[in-house]
């Protein structure tokens, strides 16, 4: 999704303007998006959610959004995100992202370049008023923070399951309206039978930490996978 970050300066970008994002193409090739665990609730409803660890071994939540390599099949050729689903803040954020630094747990706002602009049509949407933020970009470094603080519950309350030892790993076979078959491999779900069979304290501790309500969000959204195939 991102093919050319730049690190956003205030000295090299004083004068710089952003373009406005006019539609979803830039997530047409995305077949997976991260989502938190304050999305849960509303995702559910159109995809499956899913655990996996990243390159760093940190547990982290995501959707399925397609099952094709580069195709994502809730956005169609005009860009469009398909209607009445909802749009995971990891494809919102977009041009802007947070960058890791390398020997600094600091992070670095950066942004896809081609949406750097100076051009008047785009000066009400600066990034810097003389010496300070504008207020699209306090807006943008507020949501980027809200995101990241939230990606860090998500990790902790996976890492919790995968503690007590309530996750399996998955293969999930999605079958299209042609008959074609996909497998899908390489994520982690709930394991219901061992939910079921907790003790009466690690059942206290799930309802003492509002997970309960986080797992049901994430069965019940198992259910979409096989949905995917006949989009």
């Amino acid at each position: 999704m991102y093919k050319n970050l730049e690190v956003i300066s205030k000295v090299e970008h004083k004068d710089s303007n952003i373009k406005l994002v006019e539609n979803f193409s830039y997530a047409k090739e995305e077949i997976n998006a991260p989502v938190t665990v304050a999305e849960f609730y509303e995702a559910c409803k159109n995809y499956p959610i899913v655990f996996a660890k990243d390159k760093d071994n940190v547990w982290f939540a995501s959707i399925m959004l397609g099952y094709k390599e580069k195709q994502n099949i809730f956005v169609d050729d005009k860009g469009e995100w398909e209607k009445l689903h909802y749009i995971p803040a990891a494809i919102r954020r977009y041009p802007f992202i947070f960058i890791n630094q390398e020997k600094s747990e600091d992070l670095i706002l950066g942004i896809e370049k081609d949406y750097l602009s100076s051009d008047k049509k785009d000066e009400s949407r600066k990034l810097f008023e003389k010496e300070d933020n504008s207020e699209l970009l306090n807006g943008v470094l507020k949501f980027l923070n809200q995101f990241q603080n939230d990606a860090k519950v998500t990790s902790n309350f996976i890492k919790q399951l995968a503690d007590w030892d309530l996750l399996e790993e998955k293969v999930a076979t999605i079958k299209t309206a042609s008959n074609e078959q996909y497998n899908i491999n390489g994520f982690f779900v709930v394991n219901e039978e061992k939910m079921r069979h907790l003790s009466k304290k690690r059942k206290e501790e799930l309802c003492e930490k509002d997970m309960i309500p986080l797992i049901t969000a994430h069965l019940i959204s198992l259910s979409n996978i096989q949905k995917l195939g006949i989009k």
